[in-house]
C-alpha cells in the first residue's frame, strides 16, 4: 500500500539573491507562496531570520497553520550533509559548514531537512515538472551561479559528501575566471548569469560597443532581451555559456547517460526553447555518445517553483 503523503507540505528556496517559500498539496499544487530579497550581504543569521518569516507568510497564505506541518524541507545553494542538516559550503552567501537546518529549525519551531537547491529543484521537476516520466535525470540550474543535479531510479544522488551532481564548480577549459568558491576556472565562471555579465564586462573593457547597460542586478530577461537585439557582446558571452554548459553536460551525462537533461534556472529559462537545440548540437560536437544518439533536453516546467517544490517533496518523503 502507498504510504499517504501529509495533507500540505513546505519548501524553501534559499538562493543567492532571493528566498522563495511554497506550500503544496499532495498532487504538488502550489496552494500558497510568499517571497523576499536574500540580502547575503547581512550575515547568516539574519538571513536565516527571513527565511523563517517568509515561511510562515507562505503557510499564511495557503491558511494553513503551522502546527499542521510537522517538517519543512530547504533547498540550498552549495554541497550540503543532508543526515546531519550541515551546509558545507555556499559561495555565493559567502558561508562555510554552517549547521542550517537546526537553526532554522529552532526558528519555525519544526524538524528541517537540508537538500542542495538543485538537487531539490531536479525532484521537483522529476515528482511533479518536465521529467515526470523519466525514471533518470540530469538537471542543470543555470542561475546566479551553476548547480547539477542527478536523480536515478526517482532518488537524488547526494553522493558521499553532499556533492553529488555539483558540476558548477569541476575544472574547465574556459579561462580563469574567479569563482566565488576562490579557485579560479570553475565551469560556473562562464555557465552562470555572473559568468555572462563578467564575460560582457571584460568586452566592453576592452572596447567592443554594445547595447547593453550593466549593472550589479542585470536581470535574466535583460540578457535575453540584448540578445535579441543582437548585441554582440551579448551574443558571444552567451555563445561562450552554450558551449561551456554542453562541455559540463557531456561529462557528467558520459558517467550517468540519464533519460533526460533538465535544464533550469533564472537565465536559461530566459533564453528559453530555442536555447535547447543549440546546447544539443554542441553536446553532439562534444561526445560521441550524443553524437551517436540526440540528447534529449527539457526546459523546466516549474520555473521559479522548482527547487521549492522539490524541498517539500522532500520533506514530505522524510516524515
Amino acid at each position: 500500500m502507498a504510504r499517504k503523503l501529509p495533507a500540505n507540505r513546505l519548501g524553501v528556496d534559499l538562493g543567492g539573491t532571493k528566498i522563495h517559500v511554497v506550500v503544496i498539496n499532495p498532487k504538488g499544487k502550489v496552494v500558497g507562496s510568499a517571497r523576499t530579497a536574500t540580502k547575503g550581504e547581512r550575515g547568516y543569521a539574519q538571513v536565516v531570520e527571513r527565511v523563517a518569516r517568509t515561511a510562515l507568510e507562505a503557510l499564511d497564505d495557503a491558511d494553513v497553520k503551522r502546527s499542521a506541518v510537522r517538517v519543512c524541507g530547504i533547498g540550498a545553494p552549495g554541497p550540503v550533509d543532508h543526515e546531519r542538516g550541515v551546509m558545507h559550503m555556499a559561495p555565493n552567501l559567502g558561508w562555510a559548514e554552517k549547521p542550517l537546518a537546526r537553526d532554522l529549525g529552532k526558528l519555525l519551531g519544526m524538524r528541517v531537512v537540508l537538500g542542495n537547491d538543485v538537487n531539490c529543484g531536479a525532484l521537483g521537476e522529476v515528482a511533479h515538472g518536465a521529467a515526470r516520466d523519466a525514471r533518470s535525470a540530469v538537471a542543470a540550474f543555470v542561475g546566479t551561479g551553476l548547480g547539477g543535479a542527478v536523480v536515478l531510479d526517482g532518488n537524488v544522488v547526494n553522493g558521499a559528501h553532499g556533492y553529488g551532481g555539483e558540476i558548477g564548480h569541476i575544472p574547465s577549459p574556459f579561462g580563469q575566471g574567479l569563482c566565488g568558491c576562490g579557485r579560479r576556472g570553475c565551469l560556473e565562471t562562464v555557465a552562470s548569469k555572473t559568468g555572462v555579465v563578467r564575460l560582457i564586462n571584460e568586452a566592453i573593457a576592452q572596447g567592443t560597443k554594445a547595447k547593453i547597460v550593466v549593472d550589479g542586478t542585470m536581470k535574466s530577461s535583460t540578457i535575453a532581451l540584448a540578445l535579441a537585439d543582437g548585441c554582440p557582446v551579448t551574443t558571444a558571452a552567451v555563445a561562450q555559456l552554450t558551449e561551456a554548459l554542453a562541455w559540463g553536460l557531456c561529462v557528467i551525462g558520459n558517467i550517468v547517460d540519464p533519460e533526460v537533461f533538465i535544464l533550469g534556472g533564472g537565465l536559461a529559462e530566459a533564453l528559453g526553447k530555442p536555447f535547447l537545440p543549440k546546447v544539443a548540437a554542441l553536446m553532439a560536437e562534444t561526445s560521441v555518445l550524443y553524437r551517436r544518439q540526440k540528447p534529449r533536453l527539457v526546459l523546466a516546467e516549474l520555473g521559479d517553483d522548482a527547487v521549492a517544490v522539490g524541498a517539500a517533496v522532500m520533506a514530505g518523503r522524510s516524515s
